[in-house]
Order: structure tokens, then C-alpha cells, then sequence
């Protein structure tokens, strides 16, 4: 124990539950690291001569990182909101980074980056220029591709890594994830980690809690998303039109402390992408009955002409949702956390 080397790893990322920071503990836990302590924001793992830290890095929590002057030697860019880009405190971090590995097809991610700055930029994206680059790739029911490191760089432990290209399936679906993917590959590589070793975690990776998260894969897919606003909707819909699937229906759920406007815009998202996926069915549950609420579903639904059923039951609403598909259909779970329970009730029922 004494004798261990510390590798600190901070994922950047405006949203929790980041999903780079979710494939990168699977990496070391693949590799044989024991768990020594995880939470939603901050895994520590180790093994005979390494301790590793990784923590999951907002904007609301790197000003308290830096406070307690707690820097890494591995930084990795993924999805920030603009604002966070001209963050002073995030670019400090990254001052004091010694590797920075940045999606190179955002364009803002440069921003991050002081004119000062010493640490090795490796950058991650489809743009023929970044050091890991993906191409060939194909988006169903999972993700393939061809890795392509395209040029040489040493790893933490000064050991060099040798360009290269291979094939990667990812056992993820959403062109999102092409890029969380790399970013973790990036990071894997950097620590020493063995290709071979990341290609088969990669290909066995369980999806994140509730973010296009596939939770029954056999003769049809069920799918659950998160979903709360509008956007949420719009971003986990147009991810879907990559998915093989041959009829599709969706489960809702309406959560009453939303209000009337939310609820209908979020209703609205979804009216609009019934003819570009094919929609047959709407599922809705309410978590609570409200009469003007479910005047104005009604009144919103029949006028599009779409086929839908409001339950006042999660287990009824998710058996009915169920009952019609066949071979080769998706079933996709949007809402709040009213839905937090369908995994439990899907495995009771399937």
C-alpha cells in the first residue's frame, strides 16, 4: 500500500451521471482494480502498485476541488454548456493537468485552454484530425467502428504507444456515445491500459442509469430514458432514428408537478417525431389524476390522430405497453423519475 502510485482522473461535464466517467471505471474494474470506494461522482480503485481516483466534475463542484487544491493528472472534456467554457475555474484545473484530452469536434472545447497551458493535449473525435479519431463507424443496436490512433504518445508510465487501428463495437446505442466512447478509450490508453483489455470491456459495457439505457434485448428492445424537458425528448428521439427497429411504441409518463405547459410541450415533442419513427403507440401514465390535465391530453392527442392509452397504474400502463410487440420492436420508456421503477416491473412481468 505504501509503495502505490496515485492516478487522479477528472471527467469534466456540465451534467451528472456522465457517461465517460461510468465506462472508465468499468475499464479498471475489467482489469482487475478493487473497488475501494464509489459514489455517483467519485470512484477510488487499486491494485497491488496503483491507486486510481476518479471523479465526475461540474462547475458547481471544481471550485470546491480546487479549494482543497486537488488537481489531476488526467482531465478529460466532454458535454459543457457554453458558459462553462469561459469558466475561470476550469480553466485553472486544466492549467494543472498534466494530460487534457478534449472532444475535438466541439469547437468551444479550445476555450478551456489558457495560452499557458504545459499539459499533453490528446484530442478524441470523427475529425480526421484528432489523435483518436473514429471512422467506418455504423449506429444499430450498438456501435461500430475503426479506432485510429494517428500518432504516437506516452502513456503516464512513459511508456510509448504505437499508432494504430481497430475495430471497436460498443455495446451502446446513440451517436453521443461514439464520442464517450473514445474519450474513455483516450483515457484508458493514457493510464497504460492494454487495447485488447478496453476493446472487451467496451463490447460487454452495461448502458448508464436511465440515459439511453437498454434494459431487455431480446426478441425486442426496451430502452429507458430520462427525459424531463422538452430538449430531453428532442436529443433521445433524434438518437433513436439510428436504432434498427421494426414497429415502435412509447411509454410516457406525465408527472402532475410538471404543469399543464411542460407537459404539453413535452407531448408535443413527441407528436412531432410520430411520422419520422413511425410511432403505432402511445403509452401515457399519470402519476396523479387531474382532470384538466388529462382534458387537455385528450384534446391535444386526438386532434394529431395518434393512438394512445392514459393509466393511472405503472405496472398496468408498462403490461400494455408490452402486449403488442413482437419481433424485432422497440419499446421506449421517457419520463421522470415516476418511471424509476419500470426495471423491477418489466423483469416481474417478462
Amino acid at each position: 500500500m505504501e509503495n502505490q502510485i496515485l492516478i487522479s482522473i477528472g471527467v469534466l461535464s456540465s451534467q451528472k451521471n456522465n457517461t465517460v466517467y461510468h465506462i472508465i471505471k468499468k475499464i479498471f474494474i475489467k482489469i482487475n482494480y478493487e473497488l475501494i470506494f464509489d459514489s455517483n461522482t467519485m470512484t477510488i480503485l487499486a491494485s497491488k502498485d496503483k491507486l486510481v481516483l476518479i471523479m465526475e466534475l461540474t462547475s458547481k463542484t471544481i471550485e470546491n476541488a480546487l479549494n482543497l487544491e486537488l488537481y489531476f493528472d488526467i482531465l478529460i472534456q466532454t458535454s459543457l454548456i457554453q458558459e462553462d467554457y469561459n469558466s475561470p475555474f476550469i480553466k485553472k484545473m486544466v492549467n494543472k493537468a498534466k494530460y487534457i484530452i478534449m472532444n475535438i469536434d466541439d469547437e468551444s472545447s479550445r476555450n478551456i485552454l489558457d495560452k499557458n497551458v504545459e499539459g499533453i493535449i490528446i484530442t478524441y473525435g470523427i475529425n480526421k484530425k484528432a489523435t483518436i479519431t473514429a471512422s467506418s463507424f455504423s449506429l444499430f443496436n450498438n456501435i461500430e467502428f475503426n479506432l485510429c490512433l494517428q500518432r504516437e504518445y506516452e502513456t503516464i508510465d512513459k511508456k510509448k504507444i504505437e499508432p494504430m487501428e481497430i475495430p471497436i463495437i460498443l455495446n451502446l446505442i446513440g451517436r453521443t456515445n461514439i464520442y464517450h466512447g473514445l474519450g474513455a478509450i483516450a483515457c484508458g490508453l493514457v493510464c497504460g491500459i492494454d487495447i485488447e483489455q478496453i476493446k472487451d470491456t467496451l463490447l460487454n459495457i452495461e448502458g448508464v442509469y436511465r440515459r439511453l439505457e437498454k434494459i431487455y434485448e431480446k426478441d425486442y428492445m426496451i430502452i429507458d430514458n430520462y427525459c424531463n424537458r422538452p430538449l430531453d425528448y428532442n436529443l433521445v428521439l433524434e438518437e433513436v432514428q439510428n436504432i434498427k427497429y421494426k414497429n415502435i411504441y412509447i411509454i410516457n409518463s406525465v408527472e402532475i408537478a410538471q404543469g399543464i405547459d411542460t407537459i404539453k410541450k413535452n407531448l408535443e415533442v413527441i407528436l412531432s417525431w410520430v411520422p419520422i419513427l413511425d410511432i403505432r403507440k402511445i403509452f401515457l401514465y399519470m402519476d396523479k389524476k387531474e382532470e384538466l390535465i388529462i382534458h387537455n391530453i385528450n384534446l391535444l392527442l386526438t386532434k394529431e390522430k395518434v393512438r394512445y392509452d392514459i393509466f393511472f397504474q405503472l405496472t398496468k400502463c408498462i403490461y400494455n405497453g408490452i402486449l403488442p410487440l413482437g419481433q424485432g420492436d422497440l419499446l421506449l420508456l421517457l419520463g421522470g423519475e415516476s418511471l424509476k421503477g419500470s426495471r423491477d416491473i418489466i423483469n416481474q412481468l417478462i
